[in-house]
């Protein structure tokens, strides 16, 4: 949400440095503006559309006519409120929004953790699926013949990343190279995962949240997510 203020006050600056002479369209002739063909016209224009979808990344209750206002009344030295009426909002803003957001972080988290636990309970009664004193579950694809991995070592795997809704956020095969990686900087269940293998073995392990990224919402996984990963151990590096 900091960001979105951030930027508004650029614009607001932007707005306040045209050419002398200059003065900005008013609210009622805004949308009978057509394609700019000035530079400083396009410019400011891909600057206001920018700025409106960025705000969409924070809020969907920004009211677009009050911004042209605001903008406009800036230039024109004129306002609804007084300077410190104008941080009192912002600041009341910025807490409610933190708030909301952080409820709808614990909601997520604690759906999550029920969708996980009751997931990995029938899973568990599942043909050829073991689980760890740890909680890690895993069912064996396929066996290989090579040098065990430890949870010290430096290895060079494929791997899938699949969420429990069936998302597959991350894959090295879609990338087209295996991933080297250094298991004692891994999150936990990846750690015990790939120590229990070989090379040339391919495992699926369901990693519970307390062994994956827990509470943090990591690229897109949400909070307390379970982790589906189909791993397949090229190489123990070290």
């Amino acid at each position: 949400m900091k960001n979105i203020f951030i930027i508004l006050l650029a614009l607001l600056s932007l707005a306040s440095c045209g050419r002398e002479g200059d003065t900005m369209s008013s609210g009622n002739a805004v949308s009978e503006l057509e394609r700019p063909g000035d530079p400083d016209a396009a410019f400011s224009y891909v600057y206001g559309y920018m700025l409106a979808k960025s705000a969409l990344e924070y809020t969907d209750a920004i009211d677009y006519g009050y911004m042209a206002r605001g903008v406009l009344d800036f230039q024109s030295g004129e306002s609804f409120f007084s300077g410190s009426e104008m941080r009192d909002i912002v600041s009341r803003y910025q807490a409610n929004a933190a708030e909301e957001a952080q409820e709808r972080f614990m909601r997520a988290s604690m759906r999550n953790l029920g969708d996980a636990e009751e997931f990995l309970e029938a899973n568990g009664r599942r043909a050829g699926v073991r689980t760890t004193d740890s909680g890690l579950q895993y069912e064996v694809l396929e066996r290989g013949d090579g040098r065990s991995a430890s949870p010290d070592s430096t290895v060079i795997v494929h791997y899938i990343l699949t969420l429990i809704d069936g998302t597959r956020a991350d894959s090295s095969y879609e990338r087209g190279e295996a991933a080297e990686i250094e298991l004692p900087s891994a999150i936990p269940g990846f750690r015990e995962a790939v120590s229990m293998m070989r090379e040339g073995d391919r495992y699926r392990f369901w990693i519970p949240p307390d062994l994956g990224y827990g509470q943090l919402a990591v690229s897109g996984i949400s909070p307390n997510s379970l982790l589906i990963f189909d791993i397949e151990l090229i190489e123990v590096v070290e």
